[in-house]
C-alpha cells in the first residue's frame, strides 16, 4: 500500500504526511516542484511532480499508488475531473478527500460539485469534512497578528467550530489503515467548543503574554485594507466566503466523529497557541 499525499506544502497534506511518517505507512508526496521541496526538506520525503493543470504529470505522480490523499488546490484552469478519471484508471484503490463542515448544504462551493465527482467515480472514499483550520491563524491570518497584534477577518460575532489540522491528520491516517471500515463513509472533524474571534483574541492575550484583538472588521474594510497590501483579489474573496458562515452564524455546529473514531478528545485551541506561539513572534 502507498498514498500520494497532495496539498504537502499547506497546512493539512504536511500534518497528513508527518502522521503517515509516525505509522509507519508508505506514502509519497505530491509538489509543483519538487527541486524546491528538496531544497527545504531534503531527503525526510518522497516527492514526485504534480500539477493540477498539467495532465502530462498526472500518470507518473499516481504510479504504485494505491491510496490518495486529497485536496483541492489553489490555482486557475484546473483539470481536476481529468486527474480523478487518472487515477481510476492507474488503480487507485481508494480516495481519502478533504471537505468543508456543512458542505452538504453549500451546492455553490466547489467542494460540492468534487464530493459529487468522486461519489460518481466508482473508486471507494472517505470524505472528511472538516471546521475551520486553527491554523488559519498562523497562516494567512498570521500577519496581521504579529504587525498589528490583531486578528483581522470579517468574521463578525459568530462562532465557529475550529480544529487542529493535526486532528485532521489523525482521521485521514485512520482511513487508510483500515479503508474497508471507512469506505464511503463522510465524517464530520470539529473540535469541542464553537468560539467567536473575541474569544480566540483573549485566549491568545493569555497565551501570548501581549494584547490581542479582534476588530471585526466589515467586509469592505477588510477587502479594502488587504487589496491596498498587495494581496491578491482572487485570495481576498476566498477569505471573505471562507469566514461568510461564520458570519452569519451558521458555522458553530459541532461534531462528535473525531473522539468516536481515534478515541481521544479533539485537541483545544489553547494547546495549538501555545504549540505555535513562535509563529506569531513580533517583528
Amino acid at each position: 500500500m502507498t498514498v500520494l499525499v497532495t496539498g504537502f506544502t499547506g497546512k493539512v497534506g504536511y500534518e497528513v504526511a508527518g502522521n503517515l511518517k509516525k505509522k509507519g505507512i508508505p506514502f509519497k508526496c505530491a509538489t509543483r516542484n519538487v527541486k524546491k521541496a528538496i531544497d527545504r526538506y531534503g531527503d525526510d520525503y518522497d516527492f514526485v511532480q504534480l500539477d493540477f493543470a498539467e495532465p502530462a504529470t498526472f500518470a507518473s505522480a499516481l504510479h504504485v499508488v494505491d491510496q490518495l490523499f486529497l485536496m483541492y488546490p489553489p490555482g486557475e484552469n484546473l483539470r481536476f475531473e481529468e486527474f480523478l478519471a487518472e487515477a481510476k484508471q492507474m488503480g487507485v484503490q481508494h480516495i481519502t478527500y478533504i471537505s468543508i463542515k456543512d458542505v452538504q448544504f453549500l451546492p455553490f462551493i466547489h467542494h460540492f460539485k468534487n464530493e459529487k465527482l468522486i461519489r460518481n467515480l466508482g473508486v471507494p472514499y472517505t470524505f472528511i469534512r472538516a471546521g475551520y483550520f486553527m491554523q488559519n491563524l498562523n497562516d494567512f491570518l498570521c500577519r496581521e497578528i504579529k504587525e498589528r497584534q490583531r486578528i483581522f477577518v470579517p468574521a463578525g460575532k459568530g462562532k465557529t467550530s475550529f480544529v487542529d489540522v493535526r486532528d485532521l491528520a489523525e482521521v485521514v491516517s485512520l482511513s487508510f489503515q483500515d479503508s474497508e471500515q471507512h469506505r464511503y463513509k463522510a465524517y464530520t472533524v470539529t473540535g469541542a467548543e464553537a468560539l467567536d474571534f473575541f474569544e480566540v483574541a483573549d485566549k491568545m492575550t493569555t497565551i501570548l503574554g501581549r494584547p490581542i484583538s479582534y476588530t471585526n472588521p466589515s467586509t469592505k474594510e477588510f477587502k479594502e485594507h488587504m487589496l491596498s497590501s498587495g494581496i491578491d483579489k482572487a485570495f481576498v474573496n476566498v477569505v471573505i466566503g471562507i469566514h461568510f458562515p461564520t458570519r452569519l452564524g451558521l458555522a458553530k455546529g459541532i461534531s462528535t466523529d473525531y473522539e468516536e473514531l481515534t478515541g481521544m478528545k479533539p485537541t483545544k485551541i489553547e494547546k495549538y497557541i501555545e504549540d505555535y506561539q513562535n509563529a506569531w513572534n513580533q517583528l
